[in-house]
């Protein structure tokens, strides 16, 4: 079971390295454009993890969907499941670009832009939000791919479509000179060239059911309830940990922040093998669960879980043992790269505990137990704000968050626990599609 589930972890990891590559490469030229193309990206980030949200929301609800028909040995749901998705999807986008659209002339005002750059920002804020409405395409056929069991075409498909993404804003960014613009032309591009590209897989599958678009799953909605919106819920929780954690480290000055901001961008690499681990044990979960394999769903999680300990050991001490070249490369300021050295040399052997307990959070969240996930998330991150403002005003440096939060990683032992704990229930009750008793 271990290599199956390391098997399937291995295209997922490399499509959301894809994926994260991407956003650095849009970055990046974006700073060759100047600062200002930066700053007003900046400003946009807030509403970027909205449609974030939004996307992976629907995303997963329907990669679950398709791995349960896979174990029922239903394909043709799959396309019915997805076409469905898209139709809430293009509504619930729909009235959110319209509120953006409507609301964003008074954005600059509140996020206090530079008065040359507020008509660039508005009309930035409503293009770039609109073109987010379009990625539904690709985004659902990757994941219909993905839950089936069709990881490398879902990968290939990710791969293609990131690429469409920074060549485009480099090329009409640099090449034409039409600047910030280039960003809304280039996500539209990629949707629908992912749209293309994802039915012309689909095509190639026992999957391609076309007239099963016109037909309406009832449980799309209780798919959504019960996976979309605790995983979409959950961005939140982290967004406000975030700023929560910015504002305690703001007292101990610019270069705690800078530091803060330097390790979750490592963090985001280090901890990509987690969740594609999780992923991948939920899949096989949900195929088995579609099957009606209920005894298998326990060999299936004890076999993610050791995959994953055995996977953050090595990484956890591959990391410690480089943290402060790491620090240096990543943070390029000197003293940026102390604090970041600091943080990374207190909380990387504890990695060997986060990984596991991602992925048990990615495997409650994709087995139906996503508010569960969310609360113990909501925990976690609220211990580590109290407990690290008092040890970081205790010490009177940052060096006391950064230990409160090794320490707290260190308590998240538990959290994979309870994930056994879930998924035992699953097998004992029985579940229906949206993962219910």
């Amino acid at each position: 079971m271990r290599r199956r589930i390391s098997g399937l972890a291995g295209p997922l990891f490399v499509a959301g390295s894809l994926n994260f590559a991407a956003q650095l490469g849009v970055i990046a030229v974006l700073g060759r454009m100047g600062g200002e193309a930066i700053y007003v990206r900046s400003l946009y980030q807030p509403v970027s993890l909205i449609v974030l949200a939004l996307s992976v929301g629907f995303a997963v609800s329907n990669q679950v969907a398709a791995a349960i028909s896979k174990g029922a040995g239903r394909p043709q749901d799959v396309m019915a499941n997805a076409a469905g998705l898209a139709r809430v999807w293009l509504g619930l986008g729909a009235a959110l670009c319209l509120v953006l659209a409507v609301a964003a002339p008074a954005l600059p005002g509140l996020l206090d832009v530079d008065a040359g750059l507020r008509d660039t920002f508005v009309s930035f804020l409503r293009w770039t939000s609109a073109a987010g409405l379009l990625i539904a395409g690709e985004e659902l056929c990757a994941s219909s791919l993905r839950g089936y069991g069709y990881v490398r075409q879902a990968t290939v498909l990710v791969a293609c479509t990131a690429g469409v993404r920074v060549g485009l804003v480099a090329g009409l960014g640099l090449g034409t000179g039409i600047g910030i613009a280039a960003v809304p032309v280039a996500e539209a591009a990629a949707a629908v060239t992912g749209l293309a590209m994802g039915c012309a897989l689909l095509r190639r599958t026992e999957l391609w059911h076309p007239a099963a678009v016109r037909v309406w799953r009832r449980e799309v909605l209780a798919d959504l309830r019960r996976i979309g919106v605790p995983i979409a819920l959950s961005f939140l929780v982290i967004s406000a940990y975030n700023l929560a954690a910015i504002g305690v480290l703001g007292d101990y000055g610019e270069n705690a922040v800078a530091g803060f901001t330097v390790v979750a961008t490592i963090q985001n690499v280090v901890l990509l093998p987690g969740m594609a681990l999780g992923t991948a044990t939920a899949i096989i979960i949900n195929q088995q669960r579609g099957a009606g394999e209920r005894r298998r769903l326990g060999t299936s999680m004890r076999g993610g879980i050791e995959a994953t300990v055995v996977t953050y050991v090595a990484i956890a001490a591959l990391v410690w043992s480089l943290h402060d070249p790491l620090a240096r490369l990543i943070g390029g300021d000197a003293g940026v790269a102390v604090e970041a050295g600091a943080y990374l040399g207190a909380v990387a052997l504890t990695y060997a505990v986060q990984g596991p307990v991602l992925a048990a959070l990615t495997i409650m969240e994709e087995t139906g137990g996503g508010f569960l996930a969310i609360a113990l998330n909501a925990i976690y991150f609220g211990l580590i704000v109290a407990t690290g403002a008092a040890a970081a005003r205790a010490t009177g440096s940052a060096d006391g968050f950064y230990a409160a939060v090794a320490w707290c990683n260190l308590i998240g032992v538990t959290v994979p626990l309870v994930a056994v704990r879930h998924v035992r229930r699953l097998a004992v009750y029985g579940v229906n599609r949206a993962g219910s008793p």
